[in-house]
C-alpha cells in the first residue's frame, strides 16, 4: 500500500493518506516491530478499533483518532510474515545447531500515486511542506487531480472539522466519495495534507495540513519509501 491506495472499513471506502513509523527506538527492537506501519487517513473513515481491509485482506485496526477535532486517524498495519528461514551454526566439538528465524515485510511505504513523464505511477514522497501554488490530490475514486490553488476559506463557510486548510478549483467534481483520507501533494511530491472532503457547493477542497498532522503525532515520522 502507498498513499492513494484504496482501503475499506465498516464506515465505507477511503484512501491511504500517509504512511508513518514510530520515532522511538524501543518500538523497533524486533523484526515484527520494524515492519509495522501506521497509516494516516480521515477520522470519518472508521471508528476506533475497527478493522481495515486492503482488498480482501484484513491489514490492521484503527489505533488512534484525533482528540483535537481534526479529521485524521491512525491505522496500525501488521506486517506480512515471510517464509521462515533456518539459521545454523556449528562448533568443532558438536553437531550443527539450527533454529528457525521469522522475518517480516512491511505492507506499506511512503510512495504516492502521482504523474511522472505523462503517466501515473508510484513516486517517493519527498517529505512534507505547506501548499504554495498549484497542487494535487491523489484519491482512490477520482485519481490524481492537479487543479487546486491554496486559499483561505471565506468567512461564513461551515466545516464539520476543526483545523481545516483549503484549496480552490473550478472543477466541481475534482474529489468525490472514496477520496477521503487521501494525500494532498505538491508537484515536487511533498505531502501537504490529508483530504477531508469538500464544501457543499464543491468549490473548495478541505484537508488537514501535514503540519497539523505531525503536531498531533509528534512520536511519528514518514516511513521509508521502500
Amino acid at each position: 500500500m502507498i498513499a492513494g491506495s484504496r482501503i475499506d472499513s465498516s464506515a465505507g471506502t477511503c484512501t491511504v493518506g500517509a504512511v508513518l513509523i514510530p520515532r522511538s527506538w524501543y518500538l523497533s527492537l524486533t523484526p515484527y516491530q520494524r515492519a509495522t506501519r501506521y497509516i494516516v487517513t480521515a477520522a470519518h473513515c472508521g471508528p476506533m478499533y475497527s478493522t481495515v481491509h486492503f482488498g480482501t485482506a484484513a491489514i490492521g485496526t484503527v489505533d488512534w483518532i484525533s482528540p483535537h477535532d481534526s479529521d485524521i486517524e491512525l491505522i496500525r498495519v501488521s506486517p506480512q510474515p515471510d517464509e521462515r528461514t533456518l539459521y545454523c551454526r556449528s562448533h568443532h566439538s558438536s553437531a550443527a545447531f539450527c533454529s528457525p528465524i521469522q522475518t517480516y515485510t512491511a505492507r506499506a511505504n511512503s510512495q504516492v500515486f502521482m504523474p511522472n513523464r505523462g503517466r501515473i505511477g508510484r513516486q517517493p514522497i519527498q517529505g512534507t511542506a505547506s501548499a504554495e501554488g498549484r497542487f494535487c490530490t491523489s484519491g482512490f475514486a477520482s485519481g490524481v487531480k492537479c487543479v487546486f490553488q491554496p486559499v483561505s476559506l471565506p468567512r461564513g463557510v461551515q466545516t464539520r472539522w476543526s483545523h481545516m486548510s483549503a484549496g480552490e478549483t473550478d472543477e466541481h467534481d475534482a474529489i468525490t466519495g472514496g477520496d477521503s483520507g487521501g494525500p494532498v501533494v505538491s508537484y515536487g511530491n511533498q505531502l501537504l495534507g490529508i483530504i477531508s472532503g469538500k464544501t457543499a457547493d464543491g468549490h473548495y477542497l478541505l484537508y488537514t495540513s501535514s503540519a497539523q498532522m505531525l503536531a498531533e503525532l509528534p512520536a511519528y515520522v514518514l516511513a521509508p519509501t521502500r
